[in-house]
């Protein structure tokens, strides 16, 4: 997920969500090599300290997000190069 249940997920009207992004961004360097875990948990790490919101109410501004890695999977999954 995005966030964890019940937060916001934050987005850049232009970019996109902080989370697409990231998520593109890992998939573009680490995608070829590391385990789907490995990605997301840099995707967490990119989230956490690279994002942070701006707005002129001083509710959302200054504010973080995390996302929430959830598997079910029984192996380890790599996206293999073509």
């Amino acid at each position: 997920y995005s966030t964890v249940p019940g937060y916001y997920s934050w987005r850049n009207p232009g970019k996109g969500s902080w989370f697409a992004q990231a998520l593109c961004n890992a998939f573009k360097e680490y995608g070829k090599e590391f385990e789907i875990m490995q990605i997301l948990t840099r995707v967490n790490y990119m989230v956490a300290m690279h994002f942070e919101s701006w707005s002129e109410d001083p509710r959302f501004s200054e504010k973080k997000q995390i996302p929430c890695i959830v598997s079910m999977l029984t192996k380890e999954l790599y996206f293999k190069k073509k």
